[in-house]
């Protein structure tokens, strides 16, 4: 004999069986998908608290940042005032003064003095350019004339093709304007070096018409710089922070206002880039649940194929077992050594309950043709005896009329004349439906046309017989059955179908010979197998089913709440 082994998952060592199999599927995998749902979810806010926390650093760093420019500007803003101050008091700005000398070196772009008539008076360095100033940057010259005395108004203008000059201008108590130049670029690089950690951050410091003051990278690769992220925010006096996601992963940035200039900082930079290598291992580290998500799921996949899918073939097989189909049990499932041992055990029940549906057969065989000796036997004594009394009763009644001597005792004797016809007509009836005799002598086909006639006078709903083919006399076993199938049928479409009409069709065909019957009734719900009849109070159907396995007929019984009732029989012919 061969040697059963257990099944082996691809684990060296290591056997499984059901119980183990089990406590895998429904412990140790769902264990392990949540462990890796966890791990997932926990990165995924990791690196959104990173992310955020990057991102206030680089918006404290953008703020501080501003806040140093903004000095820088106040600072050259109070050195043109002391220059203008210095020059309201008489002093002569073409003549040698230190103190003037001194301001104007903090002004890299040079400065000039215009009189009242926009005429340039005096100027430090860059003499052509300070002459068209005046027309050259009409905005910023009408801002200076409309502002108050020692107001001073900013403006960035192109000085040359690569370089940027901030304009500081006032205008002085005698009308006159005082305007000083400073290249930007390096005040925001002292104020933003510091926040450079990294040669993936990158300042951006732009003007309100879109100007670049500064950017630590390559100018090129800006494209168009009012699509930056944060630059429109910032040049709308707004701070915070944007993440975008990119090719190489998060870019965070972080973006703040200058008011007093107009202008927008925009700092932007890689998270990958500022992550410490422990951090982006730790990122990586959910990896290592895939080799244990992977066995779990062949696990999985090893316990669907030996376990789920036979326990389902075998449930469809037990099903059908049920139903009847013994042979269904004995195909072979598969699968483990347990589930194999439970067909076995089920192959042997069905073994037992066939021969005991046998036997019961031949006991319900034995007992109906007992009952149909017996109503024969009752039959025959009502005919012979009791019918027979009743008749001679009748004719007495007939003569003690001719005899009687008033019309009173003739009233009573017609009066019981009646009701002992009536009671022939009962008992004749009754002698038919124990002993069908037209079933005995003219065969099937005239006895369910008299069947169906008689089920149409007594009960007033119309039964409707047809035959298809051509009739023929089968085996009286058979033939009784159909009949006593019919009377049930018929019977049962009386007492609950509340139908408006009944069809009883008898069809003669090559092969076999098929009886239905029909009704437009209320129907009812049907049980799943056979069993259920009784349980749900249909004794009929119970017994329809039981006379169609005697004669080895193929009974089918289709009904649904609303849509009536079909019975079908199918006998075949040998």
């Amino acid at each position: 004999m061969e040697k059963k082994t257990n099944p082996v998952l691809p684990l060296p060592g290591i056997r499984w069986r059901g119980f183990t199999l089990q406590l895998f599927v429904l412990t140790i995998l769902p264990l392990t998908v949540l462990v890796m749902a966890v791990v997932l979810i926990s990165q995924s806010l990791h690196h959104r608290a990173m992310v955020d926390l990057v991102g206030d650093r680089n918006l404290r760093a953008v703020r501080t940042a501003g806040d140093g420019l903004t000095q820088h500007l106040v600072n050259k803003v109070d050195q043109l005032r002391m220059a203008a101050s210095l020059i309201e008091d008489g002093l002569d700005p073409a003549g040698q003064n230190t103190a003037l000398d001194l301001l104007g070196a903090e002004f890299d772009g040079g400065m000039a003095l215009f009189d009242s008539h926009a005429v340039l008076t005096w100027a430090l360095d860059g003499e052509d350019f300070w002459t068209a100033l005046p027309t050259s940057q009409p905005e910023f010259w009408r801002q200076v004339v409309a502002g108050q005395p020692d107001q001073a108004v900013l403006a960035a203008v192109e000085y040359s093709t690569n370089e940027t000059l901030e304009l500081a201008g006032l205008r002085l108590s005698d009308g006159r304007i005082l305007v000083g130049g400073f290249s930007p670029a390096p005040l925001i690089q002292q104020s933003t070096a510091s926040i450079l950690t990294n040669d993936q951050a990158h300042i951006l410091v732009v003007t309100t018409a879109n100007t670049v003051l500064y950017f630590s990278g390559d100018a090129s690769t800006l494209g168009d710089v009012g699509r930056q992220p944060g630059v429109s925010e910032s040049l709308n006096g707004e701070s915070g922070v944007n993440i975008v996601a990119g090719e190489h992963g998060d870019r965070v940035t972080a973006f703040s206002s200058i008011p007093g200039a107009g202008w927008g900082i925009v700092l932007t930079e890689n998270w990958e880039e500022i992550a410490t290598p422990f951090l982006n291992t730790t990122q990586s580290a959910p990896l290592l649940m895939i080799p244990l998500l992977i066995l779990a799921l062949v696990a999985l996949l090893f316990g669907a194929r030996q376990i789920i899918q036979p326990l389902q073939d075998l449930e469809a097989r037990t099903v059908q077992l049920a139903r009847g189909n013994f042979k269904a049990i004995e195909q072979p499932v598969g699968g483990i050594d347990e589930i194999k041992h439970l067909q076995n055990v089920l192959v042997e029940t069905a073994g037992d309950l066939q021969s005991a549906r046998e036997a019961l057969r031949g006991y319900i065989g034995a007992i109906t043709d007992g009952v149909e000796k017996e109503r024969r036997g009752l039959a025959r004594e009502l005919h012979d005896d009791t019918l027979q009394a009743l008749i001679a009763l009748n004719q007495r009644l007939q003569l003690a009329r001719q005899s009687a001597d008033t019309d009173e005792e003739r009233a009573s004797l017609d009066e019981l004349q009646r009701m002992t016809g009536r009671a022939i007509s009962n008992l004749r009836r009754m002698v038919r439906g124990l002993r069908p005799i037209y079933l005995e002598d003219l065969g099937l086909t005239t006895a369910l046309d008299m069947l169906a006639k008689e089920a149409t006078n007594n009960d007033g709903q119309p039964v409707h017989f047809s035959v298809h083919g051509e009739p023929q006399r089968l085996t009286p076993g058979i033939e009784l059955a159909l009949y006593r199938m019919a009377q049930e049928a018929l019977n049962n479409a009386s007492r609950h179908a509340k139908a408006q009409s009944v069809n009883l069709e008898l069809s003669f065909e090559p092969h076999q010979v098929r009886m239905s019957i029909w009704d437009n009734g209320v129907g009812f719900e049907m049980p799943q197998v056979p069993d259920e009849f009784a349980r749900k109070g249909h004794f009929g159907l119970l017994g329809l089913t039981e006379r169609a396995e005697l004669i080895n007929a193929e009974l089918k019984v289709e009904s649904l709440p609303g849509e009536g009732t079909r019975v079908e029989v199918a006998v075949p012919l040998r």
